[in-house]
């Protein structure tokens, strides 16, 4: 059985209308992610591409190959768009449409017809290795980035083979390019590249919702931050590894003082901004291997690995001052916001995070008791005629 070129078109026609609308039942499930719905139209471009070529060809008429030459490297262009999109970068519409328009401005002008051909090819595969470096891992590391590149990658060097193939004189113009020819690898390449990126696409999608997934279940929603269990789990390690290298952990707990007043007398909205501006004065001051969660409400900690009590008094003060400073108002409102902190330090290899935890928070207590906005250490004895029971003041 012989495969003959109109056929093998319109199974390519056919590869990406299917990819096409797969991407695009996709998006209607989840139409957040807006690069599902460009990838898919632009595969429904390319095959009403393919097909345009082949009549061209078969019914020898100039405006199907001109028509064509055209969406081929549309759907390029918006594959790199959704590329873009995909890690929030911006995707200039002209940038999107320069190409198309250059093909389409040659196959107009009668001296470049002959060559609109080759810079549908040429653009193509400029589109593609852009869409190739776009999809390059930075800060996100997810599987599915690489394939995806290696495909884009592969796809460019596909339409440059064909180019060359133009300018070489080995197909024509008006010549449906043999499958024996150099070009012929086209064919097979792109239903390989058409079935792959859908597949490919959808695996970045579903990683990507998997690891927003994981992270909105260890993370803070208001603040952004470690939340309690996040923040356990990782200070666990923390005094792990510490102990190994016998080096100590010191451990703050910090309260927002009279924050119910602050809700009560301006509105959930102004307590909000308040615990967000506390977290950033706080993030800000953090080492690498600093950890900082919430514990629940206006309560927060922080390990301090590798630190002794004296450094670690030394930043909870400044960090307290600042915050001080920083939060007299929140927005148009005057709350004159201050916080109040306990600091204990591991002194023995046994000593838990839960007994830590403890010492800071007894120590938390005292510097409410004793009126607030000030850092209290928990190797610090009671003041004078204190009481060895101390009730939390808000």
């Amino acid at each position: 059985m012989q495969l003959d070129l109109p056929t093998l078109m319109v199974m390519q026609s056919f590869a990406l209308a299917c990819a096409g609308a797969v991407l695009l039942f996709a998006w209607l499930q989840n139409r957040i992610v807006s690069a599902l719905a460009l990838w898919g139209f632009a595969d429904v471009i390319a095959a009403a591409g393919i097909l345009s070529l082949m009549l061209g060809f078969t019914l020898h008429q100039q405006a199907w190959l001109a028509i064509g030459g055209i969406l081929l490297p549309f759907q390029s262009s918006l594959i790199w768009k959704a590329a873009r999109i995909i890690d929030s970068k911006p995707a200039p519409l002209i940038f999107v449409l320069l190409g198309p328009l250059v093909v389409g401005l040659a196959g107009a002008v009668p001296g470049l017809r002959s060559t609109a051909g080759s810079l549908s090819l040429i653009a193509g595969a400029v589109y593609s290795v852009v869409t190739a470096t776009t999809l390059w891992p930075d800060k996100e590391q997810l599987a599915a980035r690489w394939p995806l590149m290696g495909l884009s990658g592969v796809h460019a060097a596909a339409l440059l083979i064909g180019t060359y193939t133009t300018f070489s004189g080995a197909t024509g113009p008006d010549i449906v390019p043999s499958i024996t020819s150099s070009f012929g690898f086209i064919y097979f390449e792109s239903i390989i590249f058409t079935i792959g990126t859908s597949v490919f696409i959808l695996a970045l999608v579903k990683e990507r919702n998997e690891v927003v997934g994981r992270t909105a279940g260890r993370t803070d929603a208001l603040t952004g931050i470690a939340n309690r269990a996040s923040f356990l789990e990782r200070a666990e390690r923390v005094l792990e590894r510490c102990r190994r290298d016998g080096a100590p952990v010191s451990v703050m707990m910090f309260d927002l003082d009279r924050f119910k007043a602050v809700n009560d007398g301006h509105g959930h909205a102004v307590g909000d901004a308040v615990i967000r501006k506390f977290c950033e004065i706080i993030t800000a001051a953090l080492r690498p291997n600093d950890v900082f969660g919430r514990m629940g409400g206006e309560e927060f900690a922080l390990v301090l690995p590798a630190s002794s009590i004296e450094p670690a008094y030394v930043r909870a003060e400044r960090m307290r001052a600042s915050f001080a400073a920083s939060c007299r108002f929140a927005g148009n409102h005057r709350v004159d916001a201050t916080v109040s902190c306990g600091l204990s330090v591991s002194l023995r290899a046994e000593q838990t995070l839960t007994a830590l935890l403890e010492d800071a928070d007894a120590a938390l207590y005292r510097a409410k008791s004793e009126g607030r906005n000030r850092v209290r250490r928990a190797d610090q004895s009671k003041p004078e005629g204190g009481s060895s029971t101390v009730i939390r003041v808000a």
